[in-house]
Protein backbone atom coordinates (compact mmCIF):
# COMPACT_ATOMS: atom_id res chain seq x y z
CA UNK A 1 0.00 0.00 0.00
CA UNK A 2 2.72 2.60 0.80
CA UNK A 3 4.41 1.86 -2.85
CA UNK A 4 1.05 2.31 -4.37
CA UNK A 5 0.64 5.68 -2.56
CA UNK A 6 3.85 6.86 -3.26
CA UNK A 7 3.87 6.08 -7.07
CA UNK A 8 -0.08 8.20 -6.63
CA UNK A 9 1.76 10.63 -5.98
CA UNK A 10 4.74 10.59 -7.93
CA UNK A 11 2.37 9.82 -11.18
CA UNK A 12 0.41 13.17 -10.23
CA UNK A 13 3.06 15.46 -9.05
CA UNK A 14 5.26 14.52 -12.56
CA UNK A 15 1.72 15.02 -14.58
CA UNK A 16 1.59 18.69 -13.23
CA UNK A 17 5.17 19.38 -13.82
CA UNK A 18 5.04 18.33 -17.28
CA UNK A 19 2.21 20.71 -18.00
CA UNK A 20 4.93 23.83 -16.33
CA UNK A 21 7.67 22.40 -18.68
CA UNK A 22 5.18 22.15 -21.40
CA UNK A 23 3.28 25.65 -21.09
CA UNK A 24 6.26 28.15 -20.22
CA UNK A 25 9.79 29.22 -21.49
CA UNK A 26 11.17 25.96 -19.41
CA UNK A 27 10.17 23.42 -21.86
CA UNK A 28 10.12 25.82 -24.97
CA UNK A 29 13.78 26.74 -24.66
CA UNK A 30 14.50 22.85 -24.55
CA UNK A 31 12.65 22.14 -28.01
CA UNK A 32 9.29 21.26 -27.23
CA UNK A 33 7.20 21.14 -30.36
CA UNK A 34 4.07 23.28 -30.94
CA UNK A 35 2.27 20.24 -31.45
CA UNK A 36 2.98 18.93 -27.81
CA UNK A 37 2.23 22.32 -26.75
CA UNK A 38 -1.19 22.53 -29.22
CA UNK A 39 -2.20 19.11 -27.51
CA UNK A 40 -1.75 19.74 -23.85
CA UNK A 41 -3.44 23.03 -24.00
CA UNK A 42 -6.49 21.14 -26.17
CA UNK A 43 -6.71 18.40 -23.41
CA UNK A 44 -5.16 20.04 -20.43
CA UNK A 45 -8.73 19.83 -18.21
CA UNK A 46 -8.83 16.24 -18.76
CA UNK A 47 -4.96 15.61 -18.12
CA UNK A 48 -5.41 18.38 -14.98
CA UNK A 49 -8.04 15.67 -13.59
CA UNK A 50 -6.58 12.78 -13.84
CA UNK A 51 -3.65 14.13 -12.14
CA UNK A 52 -5.91 15.68 -9.67
CA UNK A 53 -7.77 11.95 -9.59
CA UNK A 54 -3.93 10.44 -8.48
CA UNK A 55 -4.01 12.33 -6.01
CA UNK A 56 -6.83 12.28 -4.62
CA UNK A 57 -6.94 8.82 -4.75
CA UNK A 58 -3.75 8.74 -2.31
CA UNK A 59 -4.89 11.24 -0.73
CA UNK A 60 -8.06 8.84 0.72
CA UNK A 61 -5.61 6.01 0.95
CA UNK A 62 -3.19 7.82 3.30
CA UNK A 63 -6.04 8.99 5.22
CA UNK A 64 -6.93 5.20 5.84
CA UNK A 65 -3.20 3.25 6.24
CA UNK A 66 -1.36 6.45 7.56
CA UNK A 67 1.64 6.07 5.30
CA UNK A 68 2.19 9.83 5.39
CA UNK A 69 1.56 12.61 7.99
CA UNK A 70 -1.23 14.98 7.13
CA UNK A 71 0.57 17.93 7.29
CA UNK A 72 2.99 16.45 4.96
CA UNK A 73 0.44 15.78 2.40
CA UNK A 74 -0.40 18.80 2.83
CA UNK A 75 2.63 20.84 1.41
CA UNK A 76 2.34 17.91 -1.52
CA UNK A 77 -1.55 19.22 -2.17
CA UNK A 78 0.08 22.75 -2.18
CA UNK A 79 3.01 22.00 -4.34
CA UNK A 80 0.25 20.44 -6.91
CA UNK A 81 -1.94 23.45 -6.82
CA UNK A 82 1.08 25.90 -7.56
CA UNK A 83 2.35 23.91 -10.19
CA UNK A 84 -1.49 23.75 -11.94
CA UNK A 85 -1.52 27.33 -11.61
CA UNK A 86 1.99 27.94 -13.30
CA UNK A 87 0.70 25.93 -16.16
CA UNK A 88 -2.60 28.06 -16.64
CA UNK A 89 -1.40 31.43 -15.75
CA UNK A 90 2.30 32.09 -15.62
CA UNK A 91 2.92 33.17 -19.44
CA UNK A 92 -0.80 34.32 -20.55
CA UNK A 93 -1.44 36.23 -16.76
CA UNK A 94 1.52 36.50 -15.51
CA UNK A 95 4.73 37.03 -17.43
CA UNK A 96 2.89 38.77 -20.42
CA UNK A 97 0.08 40.24 -19.54
CA UNK A 98 -2.11 41.42 -22.81
CA UNK A 99 -3.34 44.87 -22.75
CA UNK A 100 -6.20 44.05 -24.99
CA UNK A 101 -8.64 46.39 -23.06
CA UNK A 102 -7.74 49.97 -21.73
CA UNK A 103 -4.33 50.72 -23.41
CA UNK A 104 -3.49 54.37 -23.04
CA UNK A 105 -2.58 56.14 -25.77
CA UNK A 106 -1.56 60.43 -25.81
CA UNK A 107 -1.20 62.51 -28.66
CA UNK A 108 2.62 63.63 -29.29
CA UNK A 109 2.63 66.85 -28.16
CA UNK A 110 1.91 65.28 -24.64
CA UNK A 111 5.28 62.86 -24.66
CA UNK A 112 8.03 65.01 -23.88
CA UNK A 113 11.02 62.54 -22.81
CA UNK A 114 9.03 59.50 -23.32
CA UNK A 115 11.08 58.16 -26.51
CA UNK A 116 14.12 59.26 -28.62
CA UNK A 117 13.49 60.33 -31.96
CA UNK A 118 15.78 57.49 -33.68
CA UNK A 119 13.15 55.02 -31.24
CA UNK A 120 11.72 52.45 -33.35
CA UNK A 121 7.80 52.63 -33.87
CA UNK A 122 5.08 50.86 -35.72
CA UNK A 123 2.39 52.47 -37.14
CA UNK A 124 -0.98 52.11 -38.17
CA UNK A 125 -2.50 54.27 -40.37
CA UNK A 126 -6.57 53.19 -40.83
CA UNK A 127 -9.96 55.08 -41.31
CA UNK A 128 -8.11 58.11 -41.06
CA UNK A 129 -6.60 57.39 -37.35
CA UNK A 130 -2.58 57.29 -37.06
CA UNK A 131 -1.50 55.55 -33.93
CA UNK A 132 1.85 54.48 -32.93
CA UNK A 133 3.03 51.67 -31.12
CA UNK A 134 6.97 51.41 -29.33
CA UNK A 135 8.95 48.96 -29.92
CA UNK A 136 10.61 49.32 -26.00
CA UNK A 137 7.16 49.71 -25.02
CA UNK A 138 5.72 46.54 -25.99
CA UNK A 139 7.46 43.74 -26.10
CA UNK A 140 6.67 42.68 -22.55
CA UNK A 141 2.90 43.00 -22.88
CA UNK A 142 2.97 41.44 -26.47
CA UNK A 143 -0.58 42.26 -27.26
CA UNK A 144 -2.44 45.75 -27.28
CA UNK A 145 -5.72 46.82 -28.29
CA UNK A 146 -7.35 50.37 -29.62
CA UNK A 147 -10.09 51.62 -31.83
CA UNK A 148 -9.51 53.01 -34.88
CA UNK A 149 -12.74 54.85 -36.33
CA UNK A 150 -14.85 51.89 -36.97
CA UNK A 151 -12.83 49.04 -36.51
CA UNK A 152 -10.92 47.37 -33.02
CA UNK A 153 -7.79 46.26 -34.40
CA UNK A 154 -5.45 44.27 -31.56
CA UNK A 155 -1.52 44.81 -32.79
CA UNK A 156 0.89 41.63 -31.64
CA UNK A 157 4.39 42.11 -31.41
CA UNK A 158 6.63 38.91 -31.26
CA UNK A 159 10.09 40.17 -29.91
CA UNK A 160 11.59 37.22 -30.86
CA UNK A 161 10.93 37.12 -34.16
CA UNK A 162 10.59 41.41 -34.27
CA UNK A 163 7.26 40.76 -36.09
CA UNK A 164 3.75 43.45 -35.55
CA UNK A 165 1.04 42.28 -36.66
CA UNK A 166 -2.33 43.73 -36.27
CA UNK A 167 -5.62 42.28 -36.84
CA UNK A 168 -9.03 43.34 -36.82
CA UNK A 169 -10.79 42.26 -33.50
CA UNK A 170 -13.09 39.58 -34.87
CA UNK A 171 -13.04 35.80 -35.62
CA UNK A 172 -15.80 34.43 -37.94
CA UNK A 173 -17.79 37.62 -36.51
CA UNK A 174 -16.97 37.52 -32.47
CA UNK A 175 -14.99 39.64 -30.98
CA UNK A 176 -11.45 38.09 -30.11
CA UNK A 177 -9.95 38.38 -26.34
CA UNK A 178 -6.34 37.19 -27.40
CA UNK A 179 -3.58 36.42 -24.93
CA UNK A 180 0.04 35.08 -24.94
CA UNK A 181 0.12 31.30 -25.01
CA UNK A 182 3.59 30.17 -25.82
CA UNK A 183 6.45 30.83 -28.27
CA UNK A 184 7.59 28.17 -30.47
CA UNK A 185 10.37 28.27 -33.13
CA UNK A 186 11.30 31.64 -32.11
CA UNK A 187 7.90 33.00 -32.84
CA UNK A 188 4.54 34.01 -30.56
CA UNK A 189 1.42 31.14 -30.43
CA UNK A 190 -1.54 33.50 -29.35
CA UNK A 191 -4.31 32.00 -27.79
CA UNK A 192 -7.77 33.80 -28.67
CA UNK A 193 -9.69 33.01 -25.14
CA UNK A 194 -13.01 34.04 -26.30
CA UNK A 195 -13.15 30.95 -29.25
CA UNK A 196 -10.31 28.98 -28.30
CA UNK A 197 -8.06 28.73 -30.92
CA UNK A 198 -4.45 29.25 -30.97
CA UNK A 199 -2.92 31.36 -34.06
CA UNK A 200 1.14 31.04 -35.14
CA UNK A 201 1.55 34.71 -35.05
CA UNK A 202 3.76 34.62 -38.32
CA UNK A 203 1.66 32.44 -40.81
CA UNK A 204 -1.08 34.01 -39.13
CA UNK A 205 -2.92 30.79 -39.22
CA UNK A 206 -5.31 29.09 -36.89
CA UNK A 207 -4.17 25.93 -35.31
CA UNK A 208 -7.79 24.04 -35.20
CA UNK A 209 -9.74 25.21 -37.84
CA UNK A 210 -6.73 26.33 -39.70
CA UNK A 211 -8.88 29.22 -41.26
CA UNK A 212 -6.44 32.46 -41.75
CA UNK A 213 -6.51 35.81 -40.26
CA UNK A 214 -5.74 38.73 -42.52
CA UNK A 215 -3.62 40.88 -41.04
CA UNK A 216 -3.46 44.67 -41.27
CA UNK A 217 -0.82 46.66 -42.90
CA UNK A 218 1.53 48.67 -40.52
CA UNK A 219 4.34 50.70 -40.82
CA UNK A 220 7.84 50.62 -39.22
CA UNK A 221 9.57 54.13 -39.09
CA UNK A 222 11.07 55.90 -36.16
CA UNK A 223 9.55 58.07 -33.28
CA UNK A 224 11.13 61.34 -34.80
CA UNK A 225 9.60 60.06 -38.71
CA UNK A 226 6.38 59.56 -36.96
CA UNK A 227 5.83 62.48 -35.40
CA UNK A 228 6.84 64.26 -38.63
CA UNK A 229 4.43 62.29 -40.63
CA UNK A 230 1.89 62.55 -38.20
CA UNK A 231 1.72 65.28 -36.17
CA UNK A 232 -1.77 64.72 -34.77
CA UNK A 233 -1.17 61.39 -34.11
CA UNK A 234 -0.82 59.21 -30.93
CA UNK A 235 1.34 56.54 -29.08
CA UNK A 236 0.85 53.85 -26.80
CA UNK A 237 1.96 55.44 -23.85
CA UNK A 238 3.38 52.34 -20.93
CA UNK A 239 5.24 53.96 -17.92
CA UNK A 240 7.07 50.75 -17.99
CA UNK A 241 7.34 50.64 -14.28
CA UNK A 242 5.17 47.37 -13.77
CA UNK A 243 7.27 44.35 -11.48
CA UNK A 244 7.15 42.45 -14.00
CA UNK A 245 8.50 44.45 -16.53
CA UNK A 246 11.16 45.32 -14.42
CA UNK A 247 12.05 41.80 -13.85
CA UNK A 248 12.14 41.00 -18.03
CA UNK A 249 13.99 43.89 -18.35
CA UNK A 250 16.53 43.02 -15.68
CA UNK A 251 16.87 39.71 -17.11
CA UNK A 252 16.34 39.82 -20.91
CA UNK A 253 17.12 43.54 -21.69
CA UNK A 254 15.73 44.19 -25.25
CA UNK A 255 18.93 45.32 -26.90
CA UNK A 256 20.79 42.09 -26.59
CA UNK A 257 17.81 40.88 -28.98
CA UNK A 258 19.16 43.20 -31.81
CA UNK A 259 22.47 42.12 -31.21
CA UNK A 260 23.88 39.71 -33.96
CA UNK A 261 24.01 36.00 -32.25
CA UNK A 262 22.27 37.16 -29.85
CA UNK A 263 18.66 35.90 -28.40
CA UNK A 264 16.39 36.61 -25.59
CA UNK A 265 15.69 32.91 -26.38
CA UNK A 266 16.87 30.48 -29.16
CA UNK A 267 14.18 27.93 -30.18
CA UNK A 268 14.40 27.19 -33.29
CA UNK A 269 17.63 25.47 -35.67
CA UNK A 270 18.76 28.18 -38.23
CA UNK A 271 19.79 26.68 -41.19
CA UNK A 272 19.43 29.24 -44.79
CA UNK A 273 22.70 30.72 -45.12
CA UNK A 274 21.57 33.15 -48.05
CA UNK A 275 21.41 36.08 -44.87
CA UNK A 276 22.84 36.03 -41.66
CA UNK A 277 20.12 34.63 -39.27
CA UNK A 278 19.91 37.63 -37.56
CA UNK A 279 19.67 40.00 -40.72
CA UNK A 280 16.07 41.47 -40.89
CA UNK A 281 14.43 41.11 -43.90
CA UNK A 282 11.14 42.64 -45.82
CA UNK A 283 8.98 39.63 -46.21
CA UNK A 284 5.89 39.14 -48.78
CA UNK A 285 3.55 36.93 -49.12
CA UNK A 286 0.73 35.46 -50.73
CA UNK A 287 -0.26 32.70 -48.94
CA UNK A 288 -3.04 31.53 -51.82
CA UNK A 289 0.09 30.74 -54.29
CA UNK A 290 2.57 29.68 -51.41
CA UNK A 291 4.72 32.52 -52.86
CA UNK A 292 7.37 34.35 -50.47
CA UNK A 293 9.68 36.76 -51.07
CA UNK A 294 12.63 38.42 -48.71
CA UNK A 295 13.95 41.53 -49.58
CA UNK A 296 17.23 42.80 -48.50
CA UNK A 297 16.60 45.73 -45.87
CA UNK A 298 19.85 47.57 -46.92
CA UNK A 299 19.08 46.87 -50.82
CA UNK A 300 15.19 48.63 -50.22
CA UNK A 301 16.55 51.25 -48.05
CA UNK A 302 19.11 51.87 -51.23
CA UNK A 303 16.65 51.78 -54.19
CA UNK A 304 13.82 53.39 -51.88
CA UNK A 305 11.35 51.99 -53.91
CA UNK A 306 10.87 48.14 -55.25
CA UNK A 307 7.83 47.29 -57.19
CA UNK A 308 7.53 43.22 -56.98
CA UNK A 309 5.32 40.21 -57.90
CA UNK A 310 4.53 37.53 -55.21
CA UNK A 311 2.29 34.69 -56.43
CA UNK A 312 -1.19 37.05 -57.29
CA UNK A 313 0.35 40.13 -55.43
CA UNK A 314 1.75 42.82 -56.97
CA UNK A 315 3.46 45.74 -54.39
CA UNK A 316 5.19 48.66 -54.05
CA UNK A 317 7.23 48.10 -50.89
CA UNK A 318 8.69 51.75 -50.28
CA UNK A 319 11.72 53.58 -47.94
CA UNK A 320 10.99 56.85 -47.22
CA UNK A 321 13.82 58.43 -46.19
CA UNK A 322 12.37 61.45 -44.68
CA UNK A 323 10.36 59.97 -41.99
CA UNK A 324 12.84 56.60 -41.90
CA UNK A 325 9.71 54.46 -42.23
CA UNK A 326 8.63 51.18 -44.24
CA UNK A 327 5.44 50.93 -46.19
CA UNK A 328 4.08 49.01 -48.46
CA UNK A 329 1.00 49.36 -51.41
CA UNK A 330 -1.15 47.57 -53.57
CA UNK A 331 -0.33 48.28 -57.46
CA UNK A 332 -3.55 46.73 -58.37
CA UNK A 333 -6.20 49.67 -59.45
CA UNK A 334 -9.51 48.85 -61.09
CA UNK A 335 -8.26 45.79 -61.79
CA UNK A 336 -5.47 46.73 -63.12
CA UNK A 337 -1.60 46.88 -62.55
CA UNK A 338 -0.32 50.65 -62.52
CA UNK A 339 3.13 51.75 -62.72
CA UNK A 340 4.04 54.13 -60.17
CA UNK A 341 7.44 56.91 -60.25
CA UNK A 342 6.26 59.07 -57.72
CA UNK A 343 4.46 58.07 -54.02
CA UNK A 344 4.06 59.24 -50.45
CA UNK A 345 4.00 57.73 -47.42
CA UNK A 346 0.19 57.89 -47.54
CA UNK A 347 -0.07 56.54 -50.83
CA UNK A 348 -0.57 59.54 -53.05
CA UNK A 349 0.50 59.11 -56.74
CA UNK A 350 0.36 61.80 -59.07
CA UNK A 351 -1.04 59.58 -61.88
CA UNK A 352 -3.20 57.15 -60.02
CA UNK A 353 -4.54 58.72 -56.92
CA UNK A 354 -4.17 57.10 -53.54
CA UNK A 355 -3.00 53.40 -53.54
CA UNK A 356 -4.11 51.17 -50.94
CA UNK A 357 -2.16 50.07 -47.79
CA UNK A 358 -0.27 46.70 -48.07
CA UNK A 359 0.85 44.19 -45.49
CA UNK A 360 4.48 42.97 -45.82
CA UNK A 361 6.63 41.56 -42.71
CA UNK A 362 8.63 44.56 -41.72
CA UNK A 363 11.71 43.93 -40.15
CA UNK A 364 11.61 40.33 -39.37
CA UNK A 365 14.86 38.42 -38.54
CA UNK A 366 15.72 36.03 -41.28
CA UNK A 367 16.59 32.91 -39.25
CA UNK A 368 12.81 32.90 -37.64
CA UNK A 369 11.58 34.13 -41.47
CA UNK A 370 13.16 31.28 -43.66
CA UNK A 371 12.06 28.69 -40.48
CA UNK A 372 8.51 29.40 -41.61
CA UNK A 373 8.45 29.96 -45.28
CA UNK A 374 11.64 27.58 -46.19
CA UNK A 375 10.42 27.82 -50.15
CA UNK A 376 10.84 32.29 -49.69
CA UNK A 377 12.98 33.44 -52.67
CA UNK A 378 15.55 36.29 -52.09
CA UNK A 379 15.74 39.88 -53.14
CA UNK A 380 19.68 40.90 -52.83
CA UNK A 381 19.84 42.63 -56.15
CA UNK A 382 17.31 44.67 -58.06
Amino acid sequence: MKRIIYLLITVSILVALAGVFIMTDMGQLMGISKSVIVYYFNNNNWIIFLSFAALAVAFLLNRKHEVLKMKTFLWIGLLWVVLILSTKFVTPYIMFSATQEGAEFVKNSETKDYLEDDEVVFVIDLNGVQKAYPRSYIWQTHIVGSDFGDDEVVMTYCVLANLPTPFINDINGSKVNFKVLAQTNNNLLIWDRASGEIIQQITQTCEFSENRLDPVPVMEMTWGGFKKAYPDGTVFYNQWDSPMEIVLDAIMPLEENFEPDQWMFKTVNFDDKRFETKDMIIGVADHESDAYLAISKPLLMKKKHMEVTVGNKNLLVAYFDEFDAIAAFDLEKNGQKVTVEEIDINGMTKNHGQLERAYVFSSVFWGVWSYYYPQTEVLIQY
